[in-house]
């Protein structure tokens, strides 16, 4: 009896078991290969660049005073108001300069009569003198008087022409043509020296300029005339294109870094002196070189990787790349024409294994990537409510 029992249970075990494989087999055979997204290798032109934070100067500032001592009596411009040059922009009220102009003009008559007594005594005593009436050394001495009366003239015209100069000075016109930066003093303030001070800040704007500080191992692949773009944090997505027109003629000793100048021309007025951003200089251009998105560069045990899809299956492919700008990285060795790369879905995958590609498809948000015409790349197609 136990004999019969012991079959039986050993017969349901069986059976299970069998069961149990059955549905672990059907289960195996019901699963779906991972599905990845791939798309097509491009080629670009690949610049070089090098990096640096810049901050945008004007060309030319000037900070605007007043030479002579005085009241500042009237200011007809403000901050950010446009000027010409030789525009007037402010008029000081002089303290005792008027006075001293006069004082001067009345000396300057006195010794213009006196040169009319000189040359009057030096004529006189020229023409008595070879009859003897006059002798050589009274004639000496008229003809010295003369000298000493026209040179105190010259002096007393000097004079009144550089008062007459700073009494000019009082109107002050604009050095350059630009815009106002700073307006520092009011009406009423005393200005010129030694107690006044800049009455105003004005800046050339049309053009602006950035020092890219380019480090040594860099600086030998920059010249005059390289081209150079900006981006600022204030205009983001937006490039400004320039390029260098000087360099530094030696290497700032603290930093190591040499000043390239790149020059920004301001045509639309979206650019302010003091914004801020990022600055490169383009050393090289590496030719149609291959190029493939940031996120689908794998790295592990210091290899770089990425997957290639060849038919149902993927292709594991070490790569060498070249230039990486985060967004996109330069490959230089591991790819080849009508490759198509795995963008999306490479977590867990392993060379040979059997996926389902999905193509050209935005990893991120789903949407179809249409062909961009000028390029050849593909781009998120336009979608309409």
């Amino acid at each position: 009896m136990r004999g019969r029992e012991l079959q039986v249970l050993l017969f349901a075990a069986a059976v299970a078991g069998g069961l149990h494989c059955s549905g672990k087999e059907n289960a195996n055979r019901s699963r779906p290969p991972p599905t990845v997204t791939v798309q097509r290798v491009q080629r670009r032109d690949v610049p070089v660049e090098i990096h640096a934070p810049v901050d945008l100067r004007p060309l030319e500032q000037a900070e605007v005073g007043s030479k002579t001592l005085g009241y500042l009596d009237a200011v007809f411009v403000d901050r950010g108001d446009s000027v010409k040059k030789g525009q007037l922009v402010a008029l000081v009220r002089p303290s005792d300069l008027p006075d001293q102009l006069s004082a001067a003009r009345s000396a300057l008559a006195q010794a213009q009569a006196a040169v009319a007594l000189a040359i009057a005594n030096y004529e006189r005593a020229k023409q008595l003198a070879p009859s003897g009436v006059v002798s050589q050394q009274d004639l000496q001495q008229t003809s010295s008087a003369l000298a000493s009366a026209e040179a105190a003239e010259a002096a007393a015209k000097a004079q009144t022409g550089a008062l007459g100069t700073r009494l000019g000075e009082m109107r002050i016109a604009s050095p350059l043509d630009g815009v106002v930066v700073q307006r520092r003093l009011d009406p009423g303030a005393l200005v010129g020296p030694p107690g006044g001070g800049t009455i105003l800040s004005i800046a050339r704007v049309d053009v602006l300029r950035v020092f890219v500080a380019i480090n040594e191992r860099s600086a030998v692949g920059v010249t005059v005339g390289k081209d150079a773009h900006v981006e600022l944090d204030a205009l983001p997505g937006r490039s400004f294109r320039g390029r260098v027109v000087r360099l530094a003629p030696a290497f700032d000793p603290t930093t190591r870094t040499l000043d390239a100048e790149v020059h920004l021309v301001n045509d639309s007025g979206l650019l302010r002196p003091g914004m801020y951003g990022r600055g490169s200089v383009v050393v090289e251009v590496h030719p149609q070189a291959f190029v493939i998105p940031g996120a689908a560069l794998q790295v592990s045990a210091g290899q770089k990787y990425d997957y290639v899809a060849k038919g149902d299956k993927v292709e594991r492919r070490l790569l060498e790349v070249g230039v990486d700008e985060g967004d996109w990285v330069e490959v230089t060795k591991g790819l080849g024409d009508g490759d198509d790369l795995v963008t999306a879905g490479a977590d867990g995958l392993s060379d040979g294994v059997v996926v389902r590609v999905v193509r050209d498809v935005d990893p991120f948000t789903g949407a179809k990537l249409a062909e961009d015409a000028a390029g050849g790349s593909k781009a998120p197609a336009s979608t309409q409510d």
